[in-house]
Parts: C-alpha cells; structure tokens; sequence
C-alpha cells in the first residue's frame, strides 16, 4: 500500500484537543489515518471510523443507520486507510518497473515451444528477485455491514497487533460490495500471514474463508480469469 503521500495534520472536533490525534492525509483519492503508540486510542479509532465511513455512496446518501453523524468521506474517495507502522527488519525498497519487465518477458515466452515460464514458483521467485514482497487478506462485505467490519479491523491493527496497514474500498462504481485489504509486510513470513488471518478470526470475527493475494501479482496484472490461468489468490490452509 503507497504510503509516501506527505503528512497533512488535521485535527477536526472528532478528536479531543486534550490528548493526541492521528495524522490524517488526503491525496489522490486517498483518505490515510497514521496512527502511533499514542494516538492509537479508542476514542481515535471509534471517532476515525464513524466520521470516515466507507459505506458512503454519493447515489444513495448517508448510511441510514448513521444518518445523524456527518460522513467527511467525498465522491472522489476511492479509499480510506490505515498506518499504524511496521515492525519489519525489510529495508530493499520495491522495484516494481523492473518487476513488470520482467514478468512481460517472461509472459512473451509462454507455453512458446511447450515451455511454462509462468507458474506459481516463478512469480513467488520474481517477488523475491525484485523485492515487491507485501500481500493482504480481502475481506468482502456490502454496504450494509462494511462500516462495523472496517471499525473492528481498524480497532485490530492500531490497539491489538499495533502494527501493520489496512485500506477499505469506496464509491467502487456505486456497487455494494466493498473490499477489505489487511497487509502484511512479507508474503513468505508464513507465521506472519497465518498470525493475522488468524486474528482476523478470533478478533474480529470473520468467519467465512477469505483469500490472500500478494502485491507483486497486482502489479503484474494477474486477476481473475487472466489468460495464462494462474490463480490470483491463494488461501495457506
């Protein structure tokens, strides 16, 4: 998830003026909430989450079961985020360009004289090779439940782990469906991935089984239905 967007302060009456509050930025589409060690109270996130909301839908108004509480998502919100920090040693930064070219060349040699240059391994060893190595659990909700679900996930990351990012999706061409995007920093850190699909279950209380896609296939363009017939996800069970 990009967080480079400069920090812009914003400290709207939500919060209370006696006690710190997260960062918020606003940028490209994105609403961003940086939480530390001392703004990750729950005041914080209860006042983030219920004046953020991604159940926001500039065709059917405010959530109606908020309607009384102001929504300062706008129409051009794609997504509402996360920062509570990193724990991670990982220092190489991404390189994703080189990443696409690579994968490019080796996609223009598939199934070229019977040879596979596509396949699970393959793409797991140019995640390596290029550094591009955080991947998230999706949680998928409607409208009608996102904005508890969000509340619960945000409430995970800042005060019970402390540490890792989430995004939730808005306005996705006024469907009902939203997506909850939970990182981790290290697609092949497995006590780490199952660490937090794990909290996922017990915390907040997901229940249904849900999927696990690593970043590295996003920029590659890999989705669902992709003409070389890799899976997107994977599930670690």
């Amino acid at each position: 998830m990009d967080s480079t967007s400069s920090f812009a302060p914003c400290r709207p009456q939500i919060f209370s003026p006696s006690s710190p509050a997260p960062h918020i930025t606003t940028t490209d589409g994105w609403i961003t909430a940086h939480f530390n060690e001392s703004t990750a109270t729950l005041p914080n996130v209860e006042g983030f989450t219920r004046y953020w909301r991604p159940s926001f839908s500039p065709n059917h108004g405010q959530n109606q079961s908020q309607s009384s509480t102001v929504n300062f998502v706008l129409p051009t919100t794609q997504w509402i985020a996360i920062n509570r920090g990193s724990s991670s040693s990982l220092s190489s930064t991404p390189r994703i360009p080189e990443l696409k070219a690579a994968f490019d060349a080796l996609a223009s040699r598939h199934r070229i004289n019977g040879h596979l240059t596509l396949t699970v391994s393959t793409l797991d060893e140019l995640a390596y090779q290029y550094h591009v190595l955080s991947g998230k659990w999706m949680i998928f909700a409607n409208r009608d439940t996102i904005d508890a679900l969000w509340r619960d996930v945000v409430q995970m990351v800042c005060m019970y782990r402390k540490r890792g990012t989430a995004k939730v999706s808005v306005n996705e061409d006024d469907r009902d469906n939203r997506v909850i995007c939970v990182y981790v920093e290290n697609f092949a850190d497995f006590e780490e991935v199952r660490g937090l699909r794990e909290d996922l279950r017990t915390v907040v209380g997901v229940k249904k089984k849900i999927p696990f896609k690593m970043d590295a296939y996003t920029h590659m363009g890999i989705y669902t239905g992709n003409q070389w017939g890799i899976p997107p996800t994977r599930w670690f069970e």
